[in-house]
């Protein structure tokens, strides 16, 4: 359910007291999300979610509002403060079957949570989710539950639904594979024992028409993604969005050392037939209940206007399968998804469509 104009009273009133109510938030939405949790408890009402750069709905995206998805009566959830800390994660019992996972986009030791969680539970549970946080790339808090508002933390909500998962990103390979031989996070420092600015910006100026520099870095790079080998799958996309100094590359989502590293490049065609794909993978041969959609923002930032176009192929799917469902989803710094039915991934620049059954 979208509420567009969005105050506590309103969100309230939306909210089932007998169910977890999972709450996604538009960045620009005019809401006190400390105030909201501590009148949500006064009343008894169980929530959790996260603030985004956008939220779906339909074939709309909006950069306020807030989406209320009731959940199983049966979900629960769990706070992890400290994402570079060693968590004791819970057990679970046998109704569990999926997991929505959030987390601080902005934040260090996003890999080694994810690892924690895939140990912890491997494949007996699927899995969705995405970065919260500000488009700004500002830290602050993104992540709420009834115990408060948090940054650097990471979010897991338990849910009895089944879910198929469909994850595509439709970017293409133009060069490599180049080795990333030095890097510390998610900051690169040399690609082929050079610096890695340098390397990178000579493909990218071989087939870019403007030559990519620190200040319209962000412009052309957008463009311009790395792509992690995976075998069976899509390459695993990560995002450069930054040089600081001409000689390192920032990227959204850390690069391990002597990871192997291809430049990609994307049109709008090859992304939004991707969207198409995982939605029909996601609704093909169950008995979709409901949709959720974790799609990246710097998709928007890349198809622009195009974007529209990616919402429809994707909704229109979704009414063909059944035309009560509405989509429902999140534009995420970094989208989260056992990728296909296996190992938990944090990637860039994609789409995961998932559908509960």
């Amino acid at each position: 359910m979208l509420v567009e104009q969005p105050h506590i009273g309103s969100i309230l009133a939306q909210c089932t007291a007998s169910q977890l109510n999972f709450l996604m938030v538009g960045e620009h939405s005019d809401l006190d999300i400390s105030s909201l949790v501590q009148q949500a408890n006064e009343v008894g009402i169980r929530l959790a979610g996260g603030i985004f750069p956008g939220i779906l709905h339909g074939d709309r995206h909006l950069e306020k509002g807030v989406i209320i998805k009731p959940l199983n009566v049966n979900s629960s959830f769990m706070l992890f403060q400290g994402l570079t800390q060693r968590h004791e994660l819970p057990e679970i019992d046998e109704t569990s079957h999926s997991a929505i996972v959030l987390l601080d986009g902005l934040t260090n030791g996003i890999p080694h949570f994810l690892e924690s969680i895939y140990e912890k539970y491997g494949d007996n549970l699927n899995y969705i989710g995405g970065g919260c946080g500000s488009l700004s790339l500002k830290s602050q808090p993104c992540i709420f539950t009834n115990d408060g508002f948090f940054q650097d933390a990471g979010l897991l909500i338990y849910v009895p639904d089944q879910l198929k998962i469909g994850v595509q990103h439709g970017w293409k390979k133009i060069e490599g594979p180049f080795l990333v031989n030095k890097s510390e996070g998610n900051v690169i420092y040399e690609i082929n024992w050079k610096p890695a600015f340098e390397v990178y910006k000579k493909v990218v100026d071989a087939h870019s028409n403007t030559a990519i520099e620190q200040d319209n870095f962000f412009g052309i790079a957008k463009g311009y993604p790395f792509g992690i080998f995976r075998e069976g799958y899509e390459n695993v996309v990560r995002d450069p969005i930054m040089t600081l100094d001409k000689r390192t590359l920032t990227c959204v989502g850390e690069v391990n050392n002597n990871t192997s590293v291809d430049i990609l490049v994307g049109s709008p065609h090859d992304l939004i037939a991707s969207a198409g794909k995982a939605a029909e993978t996601a609704v093909d041969g169950v008995d979709t209940m409901s949709v959720l959609v974790v799609d990246c923002i710097s998709r928007v930032l890349f198809l622009e206007q195009d974007f529209s176009e990616e919402l429809e192929v994707v909704n229109s799917v979704i009414k063909q399968k059944k035309d009560s469902i509405e989509l429902e989803g999140v534009l995420s710094l970094g989208e989260i998804s056992s990728f296909g039915e296996g190992y938990l991934e944090f990637f860039n620049k994609t789409i995961v469509v998932s559908s509960f059954y």
